[in-house]
């Protein structure tokens, strides 16, 4: 949820995601090849175990393993270089709702917060609403019924 006019790959270096452990596991430039590239293939133990905490860090592990599983080693990284510049009468007008993951070292809880007070300055007649899950970056694979519950409230 980047403020308007800011890529959401940006955000990544910011002050508040300090201490995130994707960045690392990244093995090319996103920016030179188009692409957010993981070596799924290695043979490093310790890398995997970085993947593991980073991405799943309270997923059961055979869980974690068969989403991991899923995962492609380049991720188009186009959608996440360009920017959108939000209008009051576009998304400002959609109610939102953020779900902080308060574990999460892919996206920190300090920039998941600045994702949310970003949007509320800038539409300040149209709160975020928050919902905070204590887990790591995948709570649909942690808790699902968790989310569910949060996602059939919406509708």
């Amino acid at each position: 949820m980047p403020a308007s006019d800011v890529p959401a790959a940006a955000c990544v270096g910011m002050p508040e995601n300090a201490g995130e452990m994707v960045s690392s596991a990244v093995r090319a430039d996103p920016a030179v090849i188009g692409a957010m590239r993981l070596d799924l293939a290695s043979e490093a133990p310790e890398y995997h175990q970085q993947l593991r905490e980073a991405l799943y860090g309270d997923v059961e592990p055979t869980v974690a393993d068969a989403d991991a599983a899923l995962l492609t080693s380049d991720s188009p990284v186009g959608v996440a270089m360009d920017t959108t510049t939000l209008t009051r009468d576009g998304w400002g007008s959609v109610p939102r709702t953020y779900v902080v993951c308060s574990r999460d070292v892919a996206l920190r809880p300090r920039l998941q917060q600045k994702f949310i007070d970003d949007a509320d300055a800038a539409f300040p007649d149209n709160p975020t609403s928050v919902v905070t899950l204590d887990s790591s970056h995948s709570p649909f694979l942690s808790m699902p019924q968790q989310v569910a519950d949060i996602v059939t409230k919406l509708a």
